[in-house]
């Protein structure tokens, strides 16, 4: 028996689509009732969203699908650390006290929702781009 590399089934996209509406609906229902943006509350629904999404098998499951995704994955991470590294020193601690202040930092649930959006849109750019290299 051949085994998947993804494993989640294609219609289940429509679930990470959801997930990634209720991760929406929950970030706007708490700054309707505390007036304070939590994108704590954003990014647990894109992550599991986007979990859902990237790792669902497409409808083509072949070589070169898997090529783009792992491509994709290893770029989106490469890239996202270094974006959130420069975010976390720029905006969150660029006037840190050692003596008396804390330590701000994006969120694990941040960075990983961050990783499998741009993960999700580079696969799908690729994919298209090799579909129109294709027609020609």
């Amino acid at each position: 028996m051949k085994q998947k590399p993804f494993p989640y089934a294609p219609w289940t996209k429509v679930i990470g689509c959801l997930a990634v509406l209720a991760g929406i609906f929950s970030f706007l229902n708490q700054y309707r009732k505390t007036g304070v943006f939590d994108y704590n509350e954003l990014a647990v629904g894109a992550c599991f969203g986007f979990l859902f999404i990237f790792f669902s098998r497409e409808k083509t499951d072949d070589e070169m699908v898997h090529h783009l995704k792992f491509k994709a994955l290893t770029r989106a991470v490469i890239i996202t650390f270094f974006l959130m590294h420069l975010y976390n020193y720029i905006f969150l601690n660029w006037q840190f006290d050692r003596a008396n202040g804390k330590i701000l930092s994006i969120s694990a649930y941040q960075f990983l929702a961050a990783t499998l959006l741009l993960a999700t849109g580079i696969f799908y750019f690729q994919k298209r781009q090799h579909a129109l290299k294709g027609e020609e």
